[in-house]
């Protein structure tokens, strides 16, 4: 199944601009005619003389817009202040109605109110300023409206308040209408008339950027595509009481279509211009941004950043490859494949990228070959473009058995802002199907804010910047849910893809294979994975017989202090029957140990005490003397080798001993530097989590009980209060 918006499209291809230089039509009135920018930054009046008047300059302020005979009310998301709603009168005076740090609105509420809405509640406010009612309701909606005498609004699940249809749906924007009908528009595309009893008047799956006309009508775009990218479109209007229809329009590509009073029709061309109006977007406001600075995500982790046209080869155009790149980034942040550099010459002087050639190249990876042809703007290509985008457009299907290629769980996810907050506070990022005015474009969320800001790496570069796509500039961007109005890009959203895998931690004196401190070499096609071991997850590849190594592999831990340090390495039950050569880079040079991993099944096994400096790592290859064998690669143990690891002091860092080793169900803990509290998790041989405690203690000491633990060789790993984590080996007995 080709997913309903399924790439972004090359806008260099399709002329389509970015959303910093586009001109949206926003409502007409007697004064003038209102427009924003495809971002809702700033607010201008166009009369039928002179000049645009600008009304605001801030994030936002064209998002979320209500007319009134009085004047014009407004959404701020200004620099370095809180969101406000803004009422500007005809005549040029402007008051500051409410103010707050996160809310939706404002939205139409009775002939003299107006609508917000806060997490917990929903509020009907004056236009003097003054709270009439309020309702309490769960969660914090994108949009409301007066049903009777109660709101109706979104729901973050899906759905609308009060009614059982569509709930799987994300709901953006609702608006009423003639004889007490709601305009309920969807995200990214559809819409629904609904009346007052709550039936369905008008479908339309289809439909774009719909609105009310002055008559009652209801305008809307719908785009015409020829394969992957879209060659036409038309302006309908459709009659909610008859179900008659319209074509009013069917030149270019119409987005934002809106009737104006004098029954002419304007909407944003493939230009960026509003058709048939003579007005452009004050430049002193282009760069107008959303502030976040001193605001904290409430959730976020670091994925390495791709850019689909400038970390890919010099030779390939990556304009249709948001789909392969942002995959590509989710296989990188649970370390699968291995670097494969090249170098990129944009942006200049140039860089190197690492994996910019798995998108466009052909490769192999734990036994599938990547050789099918994908369409591209330069002609056909294999690689991960091949394999995701067989026609030019990423299939969504196709995504799912990409990722599930490469170790990683995958499936459709929906559309409900809960399972994404889930999956992001698991720590696992989630890869999305988008439109950005209209645009299908495929991106990578690796976190969020609690009023609905997603934090994105956008494969394509900023939306919020002008220029959007000519730019090194997507990690971490931030865009507003659908729906919502916090002064950035507002997505829409098509379908969420679970990607889950062992999440990657940062090394400490454990460095587990699927640790950022483990670092694999070589052509891809060598290396395999294997479900058991430490954490169930451990890599193999054959054994060599002649110099050099083919594939090799390194562990670099984050160590308390230099000194003595006892390592120790994890051998997995299978895939391990080669002899191989240990080297550790030690203070004095490096010292290679020979073990013969056969001898050892599923256990830790010491390679000897070592004085380790300020840069140690533990290194393995695939040459052994012998061809044709198993040599795997798991986890490695760096132990502190007695107080103050041998050649240091207690005070020379933070130290963990066990004093004794834990017999009689206590187990103390000596870890000074490590603060007076203390987090203790207990990892058993397989690696999994059998206890958690959370300690306190004095002098540096603290005790925990380990009677539930059977008799066995664990891991502990010990948590301070700052940055440092520790793990050494336990021996729990009877």
């Amino acid at each position: 199944m080709i997913s309903p918006v399924p790439l972004v499209l090359a806008l260099l291809l399709t002329g389509l601009p970015d959303p910093a230089s586009v001109m949206v039509a926003v409502e007409d009135t007697p004064e003038g005619l209102l427009y924003t920018d495809g971002r809702h930054t700033g607010l201008y009046l166009q009369r039928s003389y002179g000049e645009p008047v600008v009304l605001s300059n801030e994030p936002g302020a064209g998002g979320n817009v209500l007319v009134t005979d009085g004047g014009i009310l407004f959404k701020e998301c200004p620099h370095n202040g809180a969101q406000r709603v803004v009422r500007t009168t005809w005549g040029g005076e402007a008051a500051v109605l409410h103010s707050g740090v996160r809310f939706s609105g404002p939205f139409r509420g009775g002939e003299d109110t107006f609508l917000f809405a806060e997490r917990g509640r929903v509020v009907e406010m004056s236009l003097q300023g003054r709270i009439s009612h309020e309702w309490p309701i769960t969660g914090c909606p994108a949009s409301a409206v007066l049903s009777g005498c109660t709101p109706l609004y979104t729901l973050e699940s899906g759905g609308l308040s009060g009614m059982d249809f569509y709930e799987d749906q994300c709901f953006t924007r609702l608006e009423t209408g003639p004889e007490g009908l709601l305009l309920a528009e969807m995200s990214p595309r559809g819409f629904l008339v609904i009346d007052r009893t709550g039936g369905i008047v008008i479908e339309e799956p289809e439909g774009s950027f719909p609105s009310w006309s002055a008559e009652g009508s209801v305008i809307y775009s719908t785009l015409e595509y020829s394969g992957m990218e879209p060659v036409s479109g038309s302006v309908t209007e459709i009659d909610p009481f008859t179900g008659n229809r319209r074509i009013l329009s069917r030149q270019g590509l119409p987005i934002y279509p809106l009737l104006l009073l004098d029954g002419s029709l304007t909407w944003t061309g493939e230009d960026g211009t509003l058709t048939g109006i003579d007005a452009c977007l004050p430049s002193k406001v282009q760069h107008a941004k959303a502030d976040t600075e001193g605001l904290e995500p409430d959730a976020h982790f670091d994925v390495a950043y791709m850019h689909q046209r400038w970390d890919t080869p010099d030779w390939f155009n990556g304009s249709w490859s948001c789909g392969p790149t942002s995959c590509v980034m989710t296989t990188q942040y649970y370390l699968r494949l291995t670097p494969d550099s090249i170098w990129a010459s944009y942006p200049s002087p140039g860089h190197w990228s690492l994996w910019g050639n798995y998108i466009p190249v052909e490769y192999t990876f734990l036994g599938y070959t990547y050789d099918e042809l994908g369409e591209s703007p330069g002609g056909p290509v294999p690689g991960a473009h091949g394999f995701i985008c067989p026609d030019g457009g990423a299939w969504w299907n196709l995504m799912v058995e990409f990722l599930n290629r490469h170790g990683i769980y995958s499936a459709w996810a929906g559309t409900s802002w809960s399972t994404l907050t889930g999956e992001i506070d698991s720590f696992y990022p989630v890869v999305c199907s988008s439109s950005v005015l209209g645009c299908g474009h495929i991106i990578l969320l690796n976190g969020y804010y609690d009023d609905h800001t997603v934090v994105v790496n956008d494969p394509y570069g900023d939306a919020n910047e002008p220029g959007w796509g000519s730019y090194y500039n997507g990690k971490d961007v931030l865009y507003d849910w659908p729906g919502y109005n916090n002064g950035h890009v507002q997505i829409g959203v098509s379908q969420l893809f679970y990607a889950r895998a062992p999440v990657p931690s940062d090394p400490d004196t454990l460095v587990d294979d699927c640790s950022r401190g483990f670092l694999k070499y070589a052509d891809c096609r060598y290396w395999h994975l294997t479900g058991s071991g430490f954490q169930g997850n451990a890599w193999w590849t054959y054994s060599t017989g002649a110099p050099p190594d083919t594939c090799f592999a390194e562990w670099h831990p984050e160590l308390p202090f230099t000194g003595d340090y006892e390592v120790s390495v994890y051998i997995p039950p299978d895939r391990s029957t080669a002899t191989g050569i240990y080297s550790v880079r030690t203070v004095s040079g490096t010292q290679d140990v020979i073990l013969d991993q056969g001898l050892y099944s599923d256990e830790w096994v010491s390679l000897g005490v070592f004085p380790l400096g300020n840069d140690p790592y533990l290194r393995l290859g695939d040459y052994t003397g012998t061809g044709g064998q198993y040599i795997a690669f798991d986890a490695a143990l760096f132990s502190p080798a007695g107080t103050g690891g041998g050649g240091g002091t207690p005070d020379a860092g933070p130290v963990l001993e066990v004093r004794p080793n834990p017999c009689g169900g206590i187990l103390s803990i000596y870890a000074p530097g490590l603060g007076e509290c203390l987090t203790a998790d207990i990892y058993d041989m397989a690696g999994r989590l059998v206890l958690h405690a959370d300690l306190d203690g004095a002098g540096g000491t603290f005790i925990l009980d380990t009677s539930s633990l059977c008799r066995g060789v664990y891991v502990l790993r010990a948590a301070g209060g700052g940055a440092d984590t520790l793990s050494r080996l336990i021996t729990v007995c009877d």
